[in-house]
């Protein structure tokens, strides 16, 4: 006999409730935010795992931190540890990071001045720490601890500075890029640039510190002096040639490259080309030869020269004529300034792909020709910075087309008195306070959404801090005595005063159109009020309140630019900005 099977009654499904527009493109903007974030956190860690830290497990894992000065409940974001350096990291993505950093201070604090206890307390709780801390022959006591805060957002200066007295180094998302991108490139070469920014010193790491910090000091290398009546370089800079192995030059150099960590408004270069770096590793791997054509390069005060028969250190008198010598350069991070041939030197970097096998055995040889210029002791750091740049002009200029951005910030080096020097000085300070905070683009690896700033400097606030003109805030200054030293380039004082009287000038019209239409202040809002055409139209703007003399103040401008919400921005593109600055005159201030 046959038993039908009962049919379980349907149960209707409730209908999906219809997102509105409105509520779809929260969801988008929700899940961008999510992956964004993902992202950041990814990027931060990758930052050491890639360049040759090791990954120690240690997320959702509380634990006490327990010293003798006291003891603290946290959890750690992330730690890595290469040789016997211990990198203990958080990352946050909150838009307001400043109460959380000072909450996780409290317990970075007592690790820091509590470092052999803190290990030791990692021995105790992270399984993979004490897996590494028995593999290595370093005690407890011979690690080198830091704490690096992430942060996706921007962290108040204050916030900053507070960290930093507690041995606590706050990296923000234009520098967690930079430092991603750098790792990108040149992979696990990137980790001397790294113990660099950290503040690891050479004597501090791995066998050096087990030594007592003894390591050997110079690494030495044979080639020609060329002294100054040869070379016609300043009294004192002596020029040198020798051949260097890459693994040397890898561990020594720094590229000057444009927005670095060291001074982000202070270097020029670019950032290295991957692309170019994997065409040329190719090139190596296969070819097996080596570049034709130098490196130049600076090299420290430190450097010495040797006579080539005797070993001994050549006096002043001995560095007059052309000779063969050995040079000596300091074992430290960082102390060779790659001027020109950069890509040929990180080429040869410790990498992970299929190139690495061959190159690695590359790596050793004296094979790169490189040219060096050996600073006098006597020269400060702001004439080594001053140096370099006219070098790079030297060398870059005649070849390839400097882009408007690289130029503005040479010239703020070369020749800061210089209208373009004092423009961009002047985009530096507004993008860090008033109504442009944090929407410039400061940074080659600034968010995308930011404001690309040459236009401004150039057409925007150029004009209006020239040294002469009715439309001119110089002109406008009431400072006689400074504006009369910055004529004459005798007073950088004078210059900052105007640079900040600048400042405040914009300010007080800028922050009166971010007030009278604040949901417009966004980037990419419908109404076009914040772009670049926009701010140059409203500097036009305000350079002819000036010319005509009119009423200036922030609670003015509010006052008459109560129907900026009604102003039709969207007819004035790029070029546009002087018939825009003339309409808001018009329509505002008329």
């Amino acid at each position: 006999m046959t038993v039908a099977k009962l049919r379980k009654p349907k149960i209707a499904k409730k209908p999906r409730k219809k997102l509105t527009a409105a509520e779809k493109l929260a969801a988008r903007i929700a899940a961008k935010k999510k992956r964004d974030e993902a992202k950041f956190r990814a990027s931060a860690k990758e930052i050491f795992i890639k360049s040759g830290f090791q990954f120690v497990r240690s997320e959702n894992r509380e634990f006490v931190i327990d010293t003798s000065n006291g003891s603290r409940t946290t959890e750690l974001d992330g730690v890595f540890v290469y040789e016997n350096i211990l990198v203990v990291m958080e990352d946050t993505c909150t838009a307001t990071p400043g109460p959380h950093i000072a909450k996780k201070q409290i317990a970075f604090e007592l690790a820091m001045k509590n470092k052999s206890e803190f290990v030791n307390c990692l021995i105790k709780n992270l399984p993979d720490f004490e897996t590494y801390f028995a593999s290595q022959t370093y005690e407890a006591t011979e690690y080198e601890l830091r704490v690096v805060y992430f942060s996706m957002h921007s962290v108040d200066s204050e916030y900053v500075e507070s960290a930093g007295r507690v041995g606590m180094q706050v990296v923000e998302k234009a520098l967690t890029n930079y430092f991603h991108a750098l790792v990108k490139s040149v992979s696990v070469s990137a980790k001397y640039e790294i113990l660099k920014f950290l503040g690891v010193e050479y004597k501090d790491l791995g066998k050096a510190k087990l030594s007592g910090g003894n390591h050997r000091a110079l690494s030495t290398f044979q080639g020609f002096l060329l002294p100054e009546a040869n070379s016609s370089y300043p009294e004192g800079y002596k020029v040198v040639s020798f051949y260097a192995d890459p693994a040397s030059l890898l561990k020594k150099s720094f590229v000057l490259r444009k927005n670095g960590w060291l001074e982000p408004n202070l270097s020029y270069q670019r950032i290295l080309d991957m692309p170019k770096i994997r065409s040329m590793r190719q090139y190596l791997s296969e070819s097996r030869r080596v570049y034709l054509g130098n490196v130049i390069a600076t090299l420290p005060s430190t450097t010495k020269i040797h006579d080539i028969g005797t070993s001994d250190q050549l006096p002043p008198s001995g560095q007059l004529n052309v000779k063969p010598v050995t040079i000596s350069v300091p074992d430290e991070y960082n102390v060779v300034g790659l001027i020109d041939g950069q890509h040929r030197v990180y080429s040869y970097h410790e990498g992970a792909d299929i190139y690495e096998p061959q190159i690695g055995r590359l790596r050793d040889k004296q094979n790169l020709l490189v040219t060096g210029i050996i600073y006098p002791l006597t020269a400060s750091e702001e004439e080594r910075t001053l140096f370099e740049a006219r070098l790079f002009l030297e060398i870059n200029g005649r070849q390839t087309k400097v882009k408007s951005a690289l130029t503005q910030e040479i010239e703020l080096i070369v020749n800061p008195f210089s209208g373009t020097a004092v423009a961009k000085a002047i985009l530096i300070n507004l993008a860090r306070k008033g109504a442009l905070k944090d929407k410039l683009e400061e940074h080659v690896f600034d968010d995308a959404k930011k404001l690309k700033i040459s236009s401004i400097v150039s057409y925007g606030l150029k004009p209006i801090v020239k040294w002469e003109g009715s439309d001119s805030l110089f002109t406008a200054w009431p400072a006689q005595e400074k504006k009369a030293s910055i004529l004459s380039k005798e007073s950088r004082t004078s210059l900052d005063a105007y640079i900040a009287y600048c400042v405040d000038e914009i300010n007080g019209l800028l922050n009166a159109v971010k007030a009278s239409f604040p949901e417009g202040w966004q980037i990419s809002h419908e109404s076009k009020l914040l772009t670049p055409t926009a701010i140059n139209g409203f500097i036009k703007c305000l350079r002819l309140i000036l010319e005509n003399d009119g009423e200036r103040g922030f609670e003015y401008y509010r006052s008459r630019l109560s129907g900026v919400r009604d102003f039709d921005f969207s007819p004035y593109k790029s070029s546009h900005w002087n018939q825009l600055g003339e309409e808001l005159y018009s329509t505002f201030f008329k």
